[in-house]
């Protein structure tokens, strides 16, 4: 261990600690920095980060110098101060200060630095500033301003060490020196928006997000990706009932800093143009509007004591409406089984990163609860085999000519999100919510338990899953049925972890695997 003073705050780390680390400890905040980035290499190229360490004549950069025994370091000193200010102006003489038009303004780490140092008038006389290429799309979801660009190398370092793609790197000297992609190549990785979530400025923009709203109006939830079985950490922005972005939220047991491309764009579906927002009811192909109240009224019905042939779920339901669906086919008969289908869709490309084979979040939670998870083919033999009606929850398994071809001709009542070839199928169809409308748990491919928070409300008169089955249970005859999904959750406890400490309405924040060690983390985190 090593003791040290930093700004007159004496403490002690592990020896070979980072001094940026250490010095971010006893100042409650890190030093200004643009390359630094914890799970990155170090680069030492901004030269921001200077602090003043006595006894050595210059001052020295603190993300590449470790700490040592009786150190006694300045970050705050006017001599520091100046330091930097003359850095940052450096910085500044090329830029183009479009903060009014740029979608990083809000966030950006040039802006509050400029801000914290409080350079207002340039010191440096710049007769004509360089120009460089302002709009360049590098890659599917990835726009390139070099002009912005303040060669702080993240983005290369991330494609070289983290994806082990290389596709950018700083090309020419001096005030010519600029990012971009290598000849005949595009950023086109799995995870190449994590570069515009490590650019501290306005430099890499995201083609999705850019010029759609500013960040300062955008309010963060915490939630999880429901793109596959990983269950990376995420913040969902989102205004006025509509989600705009999802951004990875640091788990070092799970994800680490980041997340796949294609996870970030399951937010459309949510405001997909093809969302059911009421029940519907009448001849399969031919549904009409409802109220809620005729709705249930037909499926209690529909699920009568002894009508019911089949129950099918989905891996992309939380932990909690599976568990409700096995308590409503308790209900309607003992012998009724629950089974979960494998759609189309669910399966597709994997790599050793973070994007998972397994296209569904919560197969593990199939598994938990003791339901089976059948292959098309199967699941259409179990429905033609099934006397009565067929209900299906989330999913669209008549995707499947082969399911679609069992499903011709049977009562079937749909809980759904969206208008698809299960929808056409249907009898009653009940509009159920996705799950950035709703709260619950996905249990990921290790056995993680972690739980996700509503972040916009349902589209149109949908509902939530678990309310939907609560009041279905309660019409079928059921005698006490829990008001609220934490109520529903403490069932669930005493149930399925029985003799085991777990609260589910008190998860950890990095999740919760009941009875086994904590794993090390994700593949690939650096």
């Amino acid at each position: 261990m090593a003791k040290l003073t930093i700004d007159g705050v004496e403490l002690e780390v592990p020896d070979g600690t980072r001094l940026f680390d250490a010095c971010q400890e006893a100042r409650g905040e890190a030093l200004p920095h643009f390359c630094y980035h914890p799970d990155l290499s170090i680069a030492g190229v901004c030269r921001l980060c200077q602090v003043e360490i006595e006894g050595m004549p210059k001052l020295t950069i603190a993300c590449n110098t470790t700490v040592r025994d009786g150190m006694v370091v300045h970050t705050r000193n006017e001599r520091v101060t100046q330091a930097n200010k003359q850095v940052l102006e450096l910085h500044l003489i090329n830029h183009p200060v479009d903060c009014p038009i740029c979608d990083q303004a809000g966030e950006c780490g040039l802006q509050d630095q400029y801000m914290a140092f409080g350079l207002y008038d340039t010191q440096v006389a710049v007769p004509e500033k360089v120009n460089k290429d302002k709009t360049k799309v590098i890659g599917p979801y990835v726009i390139l301003d070099k002009e912005r660009c303040v060669l702080c190398s993240r983005c290369v370092r991330f494609c070289n060490e983290v994806t082990k793609t290389g596709e950018m790197g700083i090309f020419n000297r001096g005030d010519r020196a600029e990012v971009d992609v290598a000849p005949g190549t595009e950023l086109d990785n799995n995870y190449s928006l994590n570069t515009v979530d490590i650019c501290p400025v306005g430099a890499l923009t995201c083609r999705d997000f850019r010029f759609r709203k500013r960040v300062w109006m955008l309010k963060s939830t915490q939630s999880l990706c429901p793109g596959c079985a990983t269950g990376c950490n995420v913040r969902i922005d989102h205004e006025g009932g509509r989600i705009y972005r999802l951004k990875p939220r640091h788990n070092s047991e799970v994800n680490g800093p980041w997340m796949c491309d294609r996870g970030r764009m399951t937010y459309k579906q949510v405001h997909n143009e093809k969302r059911v927002g009421q029940p519907l009811t009448g001849d399969p192909g031919q549904l009409d509007s409802t109220s809620w109240q005729e709705a249930l009224d037909a499926a209690a019905v529909l699920l009568g004591q002894g009508r019911v042939g089949l129950l099918v779920t989905s891996a992309r339901r939380s932990l909690e409406e599976m568990f409700l669906l096995q308590r409503l086919a308790q209900k309607i008969g003992g012998g009724k089984k629950v089974v979960a289908g494998r759609y189309p869709g669910d399966d597709g490309e994997g790599d050793d990163l973070l994007l998972k084979a397994d296209h569904t979040p919560n197969a593990r939670g199939l598994t938990m609860l003791g339901i089976d998870e059948i292959t098309p083919a199967a699941l259409a033999a179990a429905i033609d085999r099934a006397e009565g009606t067929i209900l299906i929850h989330g999913g669209d398994p008549a995707a499947s000519a082969e399911v679609a071809g069992a499903l011709a001709g049977k009562e079937m009542i749909y809980i759904g999100t969206h208008n698809n070839a299960t929808t056409e199928l249907a009898s009653l169809v009940l509009p159920g919510s996705m799950w950035a409308e709703d709260e619950g748990i996905f249990v990921n491919f290790p056995g993680r338990l972690q739980g996700f928070r509503r972040a916009v409300v349902p589209v149109d008169q949908a509902r939530p899953d678990w309310r939907i089955l609560s009041e279905l249970s309660q019409r079928v005859g059921a005698e006490e049925v829990p008001g609220s999904l934490a109520a529903w959750r403490k069932n669930l406890s005493g149930e399925v972890f029985a003799g085991q400490d777990v609260d589910l309405n008190q998860l950890p924040a990095a999740g919760l695997i009941p009875g086994a060690q904590q794993d090390s983390g994700p593949q690939g985190e650096h």
